[in-house]
């Protein structure tokens, strides 16, 4: 079988491939590896070929997304082990640069998931310039049914970490405590995308610097219930919801429970229920534009 073990990649549509290019480079502090005769646009946060793509368009929008995969199988006994489980997947070759072969299918709610197991390089590393986050951290999507997407992507050997009510479920395919997430709703696309910071201090200066860009905050810090992380969200150019965050929990599968924090209410931390009013912010921190 396989193992999915990470977010690779999200991409955008959008009108305006420049401004949505300016912020990524500019703000967030991606490198530009590479743009093609298309005029799709490949970005990375440090090493990666890209970790964001930006495909020109008469919509703007999420697109789809990619999650890399572990397997000493070939990509075509991938195939097959995902017809076993009722997903009908398509093996692509040579689709985009620095991914050999993708494994595309669409989920439930009609969303693109393209799996894939190599990636190549980018000479680029980290910048000095920008908000210069870890990495990727989650992506979360509006869906019909909160439920039937984790018991989708469960398939796939995310584990469910947490519930805020039966509205949205979080799930993770590492140690993170979300991956994927999903916000029952009765619009389709992105609820938001999460960009991992290295602590507190890194998250303050990022505020500065979205305020240095004429970026307005639209909800934060403070710190949520379901994973713990202090949080921050601003839109980018496209209006995408895009969240900054740090001290999220990490998951220990082996113990069904998160390592110990000493904000943590609980003790030890599982995985529950949360009730919207004790999830949203721990501080009793209140905003007037609201996250769903």
């Amino acid at each position: 079988m396989f193992h999915v073990f990470r977010l690779g990649y999200v991409e955008f549509n959008t009108r305006d491939i420049e401004a949505l290019k300016r912020y990524y480079t500019e703000v967030m502090g991606f490198s530009l590896v590479e743009e093609d005769a298309d005029g799709r646009v490949y970005l990375s946060s440090s090493t990666d070929h890209h970790n964001i793509v930006l495909v020109p368009s008469t919509l703007s929008g999420f697109a789809r997304f990619g999650l890399q995969y572990q397997s000493d199988f070939s990509a075509k006994d991938v195939v097959k082990q995902l017809a076993e489980i009722d997903i009908k997947a398509e093996l692509k070759t040579d689709t985009k640069p620095g991914v050999p072969e993708v494994i595309g299918f669409s989920d439930p709610d009609g969303y693109e998931v393209q799996l894939f197991s190599e990636m190549g390089t980018a000479a680029s590393g980290f910048k000095h310039v920008g908000i210069i986050p870890n990495k990727i951290g989650h992506l979360s999507l509006r869906v019909e049914s909160a439920k039937r997407s984790v018991q989708f992507y469960e398939k796939l050997g995310f584990i469910n970490t947490d519930w805020i009510e039966e509205f949205f479920g979080f799930t993770t395919c590492n140690t993170d405590h979300h991956v994927l997430n999903f916000c029952a709703s009765p619009r389709k696309g992105l609820h938001h995308l999460a960009f991992e910071l290295r602590n507190y201090s890194h998250l303050a200066h990022c505020m500065d610097y979205l305020g240095k860009h004429q970026i307005p905050i639209l909800w934060g810090p403070s710190r949520h219930g379901a994973g713990h992380n202090i949080a921050t969200y601003h839109y980018d150019p496209d209006e995408n919801m895009i969240e900054l965050f740090t001290d999220g929990d990490k998951y220990v599968k082996e113990l069904d429970s998160f390592e110990p924090r000493p904000w943590h209410r609980d003790n030890p931390q599982k995985p529950k229920v949360w009730k919207t009013e004790d999830c949203i912010s721990q501080w009793g921190t209140s905003f007037e534009k609201a996250l769903v």
